[in-house]
């Protein structure tokens, strides 16, 4: 099959209501702009219809539409590992199953990684229509990832970030499991000094979390004060 020029990561979880609409108005999208590219579904988890769609959308269309299943839920920071070795070409974009993130985040990020090895899709400093303990929960992560890690960066949800997958390959490994995989990445990116760049993005999400939101917080926060401690701990 003939390279892509570039590859679309799309972690899925129990997605049978919204995965085949979704993914024709994100080939749509693609169509019309003659963007050529392969879109990975990576399933983790998944207990309803959604690995059967996932195979049917990729035996229909095995050019542009890969699909793999992981028993483990909410492994995505597997999800990703996985879609770095499977990948056929040298950039990656990820973004969410619910296409939240305004699609022109694709384009706009892959004419920036000619010149940038990390690209961060930023809600904080682009627009955002969510709920307001979302709009709180996140921003207060990011103030406490800028301040104990020294980041600039506003922005380590999983959707809406762009990465040349050469650059990264070697900071993949020991990567959180979790959600948590995306600061990893930035974090350890900014320390080896690749060139990252902040790209805002439109957003608007309702949808109810698939996971309780409380867990998830807990979760984040603890991995942000893990790291700040072996920091210390390395000076």
């Amino acid at each position: 099959m003939p390279s892509p020029d570039f590859s679309i990561l799309i972690p899925i979880y129990n997605e049978e209501e919204c995965l085949v609409p979704n993914l024709l108005k994100l080939l749509v999208f693609l169509r019309d702009r003659g963007l050529n590219a392969e879109v990975i579904l990576g399933s983790n988890g998944s207990t309803d219809s959604t690995i059967y769609l996932g195979r049917l959308l990729q035996e229909a269309d095995s050019e542009r539409i890969r699909f793999f299943h992981l028993k483990k839920r909410g492994a995505v920071g597997d999800v990703f590992r996985q879609t770095i070795r499977m990948a056929r070409s040298p950039l990656l974009i990820s973004l969410d199953m619910d296409l939240s993130v305004d699609l022109d985040f694709i384009p706009r990020a892959v004419g920036l990684l000619d010149r940038c090895d990390i690209v961060v899709g930023s809600k904080q400093s682009g627009s955002q229509k969510r709920s307001t303990l979302r709009k709180f929960g996140s921003g207060l992560f990011v103030l406490c990832a800028q301040a104990l890690l020294n980041l600039e960066y506003d922005d380590y949800s999983l959707g809406a970030k762009a990465y040349r997958i050469d650059r990264i390959a070697r900071l993949v490994n020991g990567i959180s499991r979790d959600t948590n995989y995306v600061l990893d990445l930035i974090c350890r990116g900014s320390r080896a000094g690749l060139p990252m760049t902040v790209l805002p993005v439109g957003c608007r999400d309702f949808r109810k979390s698939r996971f309780n939101l409380l867990t998830e917080a807990f979760v984040r926060f603890s991995h942000l004060f893990g790291l700040w401690l072996r920091q210390l701990m390395e000076k």
